[in-house]
């Protein structure tokens, strides 16, 4: 299970909705399944259908995570026009097995829903979002 607050998924949605046309992506991080903390990160192959962490951005959230004592919880990153599932691709780069990956589909408003991904295998995680 993954938990968040609302205010937290405003801001994913939000930073989504900014980057459309475009997939925007980003992280969570904090301890035992609850985000404290959110990590947009610049896509510098800015496409409807791929991301590509910035690296220097997403060293210094990586870093962040570590200086605080946080858990990288899950990896998030939108899908403009399609569904919140995963795509061959999000599947063949699941670099980061020990986190869940979010995806916030815009297809019809916004869709947020959670996945673990291991090898080829793809679970759905169950993300609670409290007041």
């Amino acid at each position: 299970m993954l938990r968040i607050d609302r205010e937290q998924v405003n801001r994913v949605i939000a930073h989504c909705q900014r980057e459309a046309p475009y997939e925007a992506c980003g992280f969570l991080a904090g301890g035992r399944e609850r985000v404290s903390q959110v990590y947009p990160v610049k896509n510098i192959e800015p496409t409807p259908v791929s991301y590509m962490m910035e690296p220097n951005e997403q060293l210094k959230a990586l870093r962040e995570i570590e200086e605080k004592g946080l858990e990288l919880l899950a990896i998030y990153h939108s899908h403009p026009g399609s569904r919140p599932f995963p795509s061959a691709k999000d599947v063949s780069l699941a670099f980061y097995p020990e986190a869940l990956y979010v995806i916030v589909s815009l297809l019809d408003g916004a869709e947020v829903r959670a996945f673990r991904i291991a090898g080829e295998r793809v679970s759905e995680v169950t993300i609670k979002i409290e007041p």
